[in-house]
Protein backbone atom coordinates (compact mmCIF):
# COMPACT_ATOMS: atom_id res chain seq x y z
CA UNK A 1 0.00 0.00 0.00
CA UNK A 2 2.72 2.74 1.00
CA UNK A 3 4.42 1.74 -2.46
CA UNK A 4 1.53 2.14 -4.65
CA UNK A 5 1.31 5.94 -2.73
CA UNK A 6 4.72 6.24 -3.23
CA UNK A 7 4.53 5.56 -6.94
CA UNK A 8 1.46 7.56 -7.39
CA UNK A 9 2.96 11.04 -6.01
CA UNK A 10 6.50 9.81 -8.05
CA UNK A 11 4.06 9.98 -11.05
CA UNK A 12 1.75 12.68 -10.60
CA UNK A 13 4.81 15.00 -10.01
CA UNK A 14 6.66 13.63 -13.04
CA UNK A 15 3.40 14.81 -14.74
CA UNK A 16 3.48 18.66 -13.22
CA UNK A 17 7.18 19.02 -14.48
CA UNK A 18 6.53 17.91 -18.16
CA UNK A 19 3.47 20.37 -17.86
CA UNK A 20 5.57 23.21 -16.36
CA UNK A 21 8.11 22.09 -19.80
CA UNK A 22 5.91 22.13 -22.12
CA UNK A 23 4.15 26.07 -20.99
CA UNK A 24 8.17 27.25 -21.14
CA UNK A 25 8.31 26.04 -24.15
CA UNK A 26 5.33 27.31 -25.69
CA UNK A 27 6.21 30.94 -23.98
CA UNK A 28 9.41 30.63 -25.79
CA UNK A 29 8.10 29.65 -29.17
CA UNK A 30 5.66 32.50 -28.85
CA UNK A 31 8.23 34.89 -28.04
CA UNK A 32 10.39 33.96 -30.76
CA UNK A 33 7.63 33.73 -33.21
CA UNK A 34 7.25 37.56 -32.08
CA UNK A 35 10.90 38.23 -32.64
CA UNK A 36 11.13 37.03 -35.64
CA UNK A 37 8.56 39.18 -37.11
CA UNK A 38 9.49 42.32 -35.21
CA UNK A 39 13.00 42.18 -33.85
CA UNK A 40 13.00 45.19 -31.99
CA UNK A 41 11.06 43.40 -29.32
CA UNK A 42 13.46 41.14 -28.06
CA UNK A 43 16.91 42.73 -28.35
CA UNK A 44 18.73 41.17 -25.38
CA UNK A 45 22.49 41.16 -25.69
CA UNK A 46 23.69 37.03 -25.59
CA UNK A 47 19.97 34.94 -25.71
CA UNK A 48 19.28 33.21 -28.68
CA UNK A 49 16.42 35.34 -30.09
CA UNK A 50 18.80 38.24 -30.42
CA UNK A 51 20.98 35.94 -32.34
CA UNK A 52 17.91 34.68 -34.39
CA UNK A 53 17.05 38.16 -34.89
CA UNK A 54 20.35 39.87 -35.88
CA UNK A 55 20.57 36.94 -38.89
CA UNK A 56 17.25 37.57 -39.99
CA UNK A 57 18.30 41.37 -40.90
CA UNK A 58 21.31 40.15 -42.42
CA UNK A 59 19.44 37.40 -44.72
CA UNK A 60 17.36 40.87 -45.22
CA UNK A 61 20.07 42.77 -46.38
CA UNK A 62 21.60 40.12 -48.25
CA UNK A 63 18.07 39.79 -49.98
CA UNK A 64 17.62 43.32 -50.77
CA UNK A 65 21.38 43.45 -52.27
CA UNK A 66 20.79 40.76 -54.42
CA UNK A 67 17.70 42.51 -55.73
CA UNK A 68 19.56 45.57 -56.20
CA UNK A 69 22.05 43.66 -58.08
CA UNK A 70 19.74 42.20 -60.28
CA UNK A 71 17.82 45.23 -60.96
CA UNK A 72 20.50 46.72 -61.69
CA UNK A 73 21.87 43.91 -64.32
CA UNK A 74 18.65 43.99 -65.83
CA UNK A 75 19.02 47.89 -66.19
CA UNK A 76 22.23 47.26 -68.09
CA UNK A 77 21.53 44.83 -69.78
CA UNK A 78 18.12 46.66 -71.47
CA UNK A 79 20.09 49.36 -71.74
CA UNK A 80 23.14 47.26 -73.75
CA UNK A 81 19.90 45.72 -75.88
CA UNK A 82 18.65 49.40 -76.73
CA UNK A 83 21.94 50.54 -78.18
CA UNK A 84 22.68 47.47 -80.05
CA UNK A 85 19.09 48.07 -81.48
CA UNK A 86 19.83 51.22 -82.46
CA UNK A 87 23.04 50.36 -84.16
CA UNK A 88 21.72 47.63 -86.00
CA UNK A 89 19.15 50.21 -87.30
CA UNK A 90 22.11 52.71 -88.27
CA UNK A 91 23.83 49.87 -89.79
CA UNK A 92 20.55 48.82 -91.86
CA UNK A 93 19.90 52.76 -92.86
CA UNK A 94 23.38 52.71 -94.17
CA UNK A 95 22.99 49.79 -95.99
CA UNK A 96 19.70 50.76 -97.48
CA UNK A 97 21.24 54.06 -98.47
CA UNK A 98 24.21 52.29 -100.18
CA UNK A 99 21.79 50.53 -101.97
CA UNK A 100 19.82 53.17 -103.03
CA UNK A 101 22.96 54.62 -104.03
CA UNK A 102 23.77 52.03 -106.46
CA UNK A 103 20.17 51.54 -107.82
CA UNK A 104 20.17 52.72 -111.79
CA UNK A 105 17.24 55.56 -111.31
CA UNK A 106 15.92 56.80 -114.77
CA UNK A 107 17.69 59.49 -116.37
CA UNK A 108 16.95 60.33 -119.94
CA UNK A 109 15.67 59.22 -123.01
CA UNK A 110 15.97 59.45 -126.59
CA UNK A 111 14.58 57.40 -129.70
CA UNK A 112 16.04 54.14 -131.17
CA UNK A 113 15.23 52.42 -134.74
CA UNK A 114 16.05 48.70 -136.04
CA UNK A 115 17.87 47.84 -138.58
CA UNK A 116 18.04 43.77 -138.35
CA UNK A 117 15.57 41.32 -137.50
CA UNK A 118 18.24 39.94 -134.83
CA UNK A 119 17.64 42.91 -132.69
CA UNK A 120 20.20 45.67 -133.86
CA UNK A 121 19.22 48.66 -132.40
CA UNK A 122 20.53 52.06 -134.20
CA UNK A 123 20.32 55.50 -131.85
CA UNK A 124 22.68 58.17 -131.20
CA UNK A 125 25.80 57.85 -129.02
CA UNK A 126 24.90 61.25 -126.72
CA UNK A 127 21.46 59.30 -125.87
CA UNK A 128 23.69 56.41 -124.06
CA UNK A 129 26.35 57.61 -122.69
CA UNK A 130 27.16 56.90 -119.25
CA UNK A 131 23.83 54.92 -118.74
CA UNK A 132 24.23 51.58 -116.49
CA UNK A 133 21.40 50.53 -118.31
CA UNK A 134 19.46 50.84 -121.48
CA UNK A 135 16.01 49.56 -121.80
CA UNK A 136 14.21 49.22 -125.43
CA UNK A 137 10.52 49.50 -124.92
CA UNK A 138 8.51 47.31 -127.19
CA UNK A 139 4.97 48.37 -126.64
CA UNK A 140 4.12 47.04 -122.86
CA UNK A 141 7.96 44.64 -123.12
CA UNK A 142 10.75 46.53 -121.74
CA UNK A 143 14.20 45.22 -123.40
CA UNK A 144 17.71 45.63 -121.75
CA UNK A 145 19.82 46.38 -124.35
CA UNK A 146 23.88 46.14 -124.82
CA UNK A 147 25.76 48.46 -127.08
CA UNK A 148 28.09 46.30 -129.36
CA UNK A 149 29.42 49.78 -130.49
CA UNK A 150 30.10 53.71 -130.61
CA UNK A 151 31.34 55.86 -133.17
CA UNK A 152 32.32 58.98 -130.93
CA UNK A 153 33.45 61.21 -133.78
CA UNK A 154 29.71 61.08 -135.61
CA UNK A 155 28.00 60.51 -132.97
CA UNK A 156 26.73 56.95 -133.44
CA UNK A 157 25.43 53.81 -131.40
CA UNK A 158 24.76 50.56 -132.58
CA UNK A 159 22.16 48.62 -129.44
CA UNK A 160 21.27 44.86 -129.41
CA UNK A 161 18.29 43.62 -127.71
CA UNK A 162 17.45 40.00 -127.06
CA UNK A 163 14.17 40.43 -129.19
CA UNK A 164 12.96 40.18 -133.01
CA UNK A 165 11.52 42.78 -134.33
CA UNK A 166 8.40 43.10 -136.02
CA UNK A 167 9.53 45.43 -138.55
CA UNK A 168 12.90 46.92 -139.35
CA UNK A 169 14.40 49.88 -142.02
CA UNK A 170 16.25 49.67 -144.84
CA UNK A 171 18.66 52.38 -145.31
CA UNK A 172 19.88 54.09 -148.31
CA UNK A 173 22.85 53.98 -149.49
CA UNK A 174 22.51 57.48 -152.07
CA UNK A 175 23.10 60.57 -150.45
CA UNK A 176 20.25 63.04 -150.00
CA UNK A 177 19.20 65.53 -152.45
CA UNK A 178 17.95 69.11 -151.60
CA UNK A 179 14.46 69.55 -151.58
CA UNK A 180 13.42 65.97 -150.83
CA UNK A 181 10.69 65.23 -148.44
CA UNK A 182 11.43 63.60 -145.51
CA UNK A 183 9.74 62.73 -142.16
CA UNK A 184 11.01 62.21 -138.66
CA UNK A 185 10.23 59.59 -136.43
CA UNK A 186 10.57 59.70 -132.59
CA UNK A 187 9.31 60.56 -129.34
CA UNK A 188 9.96 64.33 -128.36
CA UNK A 189 10.19 65.02 -124.41
CA UNK A 190 10.11 61.61 -123.91
CA UNK A 191 7.04 60.35 -122.35
CA UNK A 192 6.09 63.02 -121.09
CA UNK A 193 3.23 64.80 -123.58
CA UNK A 194 2.31 61.19 -124.55
CA UNK A 195 3.86 57.80 -124.63
CA UNK A 196 2.62 57.50 -128.57
CA UNK A 197 4.99 58.06 -131.02
CA UNK A 198 5.12 61.17 -133.15
CA UNK A 199 5.88 61.93 -136.87
CA UNK A 200 7.08 65.44 -137.77
CA UNK A 201 7.86 66.27 -142.07
CA UNK A 202 9.87 68.56 -143.89
CA UNK A 203 12.68 68.46 -146.79
CA UNK A 204 15.86 68.32 -146.81
CA UNK A 205 17.34 71.88 -146.49
CA UNK A 206 21.06 71.51 -146.98
CA UNK A 207 23.62 69.13 -148.08
CA UNK A 208 25.64 69.40 -144.58
CA UNK A 209 25.47 70.50 -141.51
CA UNK A 210 27.40 73.09 -138.71
CA UNK A 211 30.47 73.91 -140.75
CA UNK A 212 30.14 72.49 -143.68
CA UNK A 213 30.48 69.13 -142.28
CA UNK A 214 29.41 66.63 -144.88
CA UNK A 215 28.60 63.76 -142.68
CA UNK A 216 25.32 65.42 -141.70
CA UNK A 217 22.88 66.61 -143.72
CA UNK A 218 20.14 70.06 -142.50
CA UNK A 219 16.37 69.29 -142.32
CA UNK A 220 13.31 71.46 -141.54
CA UNK A 221 10.88 68.91 -139.71
CA UNK A 222 10.38 69.91 -136.53
CA UNK A 223 12.81 68.32 -134.21
CA UNK A 224 12.41 68.33 -129.71
CA UNK A 225 14.48 66.63 -127.42
CA UNK A 226 13.99 63.06 -127.03
CA UNK A 227 13.84 62.83 -130.66
CA UNK A 228 17.69 62.16 -130.73
CA UNK A 229 18.61 59.06 -132.67
CA UNK A 230 15.34 58.30 -134.64
CA UNK A 231 15.16 57.81 -137.93
CA UNK A 232 14.81 60.32 -141.03
CA UNK A 233 13.26 58.65 -143.83
CA UNK A 234 11.60 59.25 -147.26
CA UNK A 235 8.62 58.42 -149.08
CA UNK A 236 9.92 54.91 -149.95
CA UNK A 237 10.34 53.71 -146.35
CA UNK A 238 14.10 54.40 -146.88
CA UNK A 239 16.48 55.91 -143.86
CA UNK A 240 18.41 58.87 -145.33
CA UNK A 241 19.74 59.97 -141.87
CA UNK A 242 19.57 59.88 -137.95
CA UNK A 243 18.47 62.87 -136.27
CA UNK A 244 21.35 64.11 -133.99
CA UNK A 245 20.82 67.83 -133.14
CA UNK A 246 19.61 71.15 -133.67
CA UNK A 247 20.64 74.94 -133.46
CA UNK A 248 21.09 76.11 -129.70
CA UNK A 249 18.19 79.06 -129.63
CA UNK A 250 19.87 80.52 -126.91
CA UNK A 251 23.78 80.42 -128.45
CA UNK A 252 22.45 82.15 -131.87
CA UNK A 253 19.97 84.43 -130.08
CA UNK A 254 23.22 85.90 -128.36
CA UNK A 255 25.26 86.06 -131.31
CA UNK A 256 22.27 86.66 -134.20
CA UNK A 257 19.59 87.99 -132.22
CA UNK A 258 17.60 85.83 -133.31
CA UNK A 259 16.33 82.58 -132.52
CA UNK A 260 16.58 80.40 -135.41
CA UNK A 261 13.48 78.12 -136.66
CA UNK A 262 13.80 74.76 -138.35
CA UNK A 263 17.53 74.06 -138.38
CA UNK A 264 17.74 70.89 -137.55
CA UNK A 265 20.36 68.02 -138.56
CA UNK A 266 20.82 64.07 -138.99
CA UNK A 267 23.66 61.93 -139.78
CA UNK A 268 24.02 60.70 -143.40
CA UNK A 269 22.60 56.90 -143.82
CA UNK A 270 26.15 56.23 -146.09
CA UNK A 271 27.87 57.39 -142.80
CA UNK A 272 25.74 55.37 -140.52
CA UNK A 273 26.12 52.29 -143.25
CA UNK A 274 29.87 51.76 -142.85
CA UNK A 275 29.40 51.28 -138.73
CA UNK A 276 26.86 48.69 -139.19
CA UNK A 277 28.55 46.66 -142.06
CA UNK A 278 31.87 47.04 -139.77
CA UNK A 279 29.79 44.78 -137.12
CA UNK A 280 28.78 42.79 -139.86
CA UNK A 281 25.17 43.73 -139.60
CA UNK A 282 22.83 42.36 -142.32
CA UNK A 283 20.97 44.96 -143.57
CA UNK A 284 17.67 44.76 -145.62
CA UNK A 285 17.59 45.62 -149.13
CA UNK A 286 16.39 49.56 -150.34
CA UNK A 287 12.47 50.10 -150.98
CA UNK A 288 12.43 50.71 -154.71
CA UNK A 289 8.81 51.79 -154.70
CA UNK A 290 6.55 54.20 -152.42
CA UNK A 291 5.07 52.76 -149.91
CA UNK A 292 1.24 53.66 -149.19
CA UNK A 293 1.20 56.02 -146.09
CA UNK A 294 -0.72 53.20 -143.95
CA UNK A 295 1.27 50.87 -144.94
CA UNK A 296 4.61 53.32 -144.17
CA UNK A 297 2.74 54.02 -140.93
CA UNK A 298 2.76 50.56 -139.85
CA UNK A 299 6.68 49.59 -140.50
CA UNK A 300 7.47 53.16 -138.65
CA UNK A 301 5.54 51.85 -135.81
CA UNK A 302 6.88 48.77 -135.46
CA UNK A 303 10.96 49.50 -135.98
CA UNK A 304 10.79 53.15 -133.69
CA UNK A 305 11.33 52.19 -130.05
CA UNK A 306 11.53 54.74 -126.75
CA UNK A 307 14.66 54.30 -125.06
CA UNK A 308 15.43 54.78 -121.62
CA UNK A 309 18.64 55.45 -120.17
CA UNK A 310 19.35 54.50 -116.43
CA UNK A 311 22.02 55.79 -114.46
CA UNK A 312 23.69 55.33 -110.84
CA UNK A 313 22.72 58.51 -108.23
CA UNK A 314 26.33 59.80 -108.68
CA UNK A 315 26.50 59.50 -112.11
CA UNK A 316 23.55 61.99 -112.76
CA UNK A 317 25.22 64.76 -110.22
CA UNK A 318 27.94 64.70 -112.60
Amino acid sequence: MLAHRVWLVSTVSFLLVAVQLSLVGAEENSSFNQCFSDPKTCFKDGNLWHKKSGQVERDRKERDRKAAEEVERNRKAAKLEQQRKAQDEKTAEAARRAEKARKPVFASSGTGFAVSKLGHIVTNRHVIDGCSEINIHDGTDIVRARVVSEDIRNDLALLKGNFEPSTIFPLSRKNPELMQEIYVAGYPFGKEISSLLKITSGIVSSLSGVGNDFSNVQIDAAIQPGNSGGPIFTVYGNVIGVVVSRLSSKVISEIWGVAPENTNFGIKSTILINLLESNNVRLAREHTKIVSKSELGAMIAGATYYLSCWKIRSQIKK
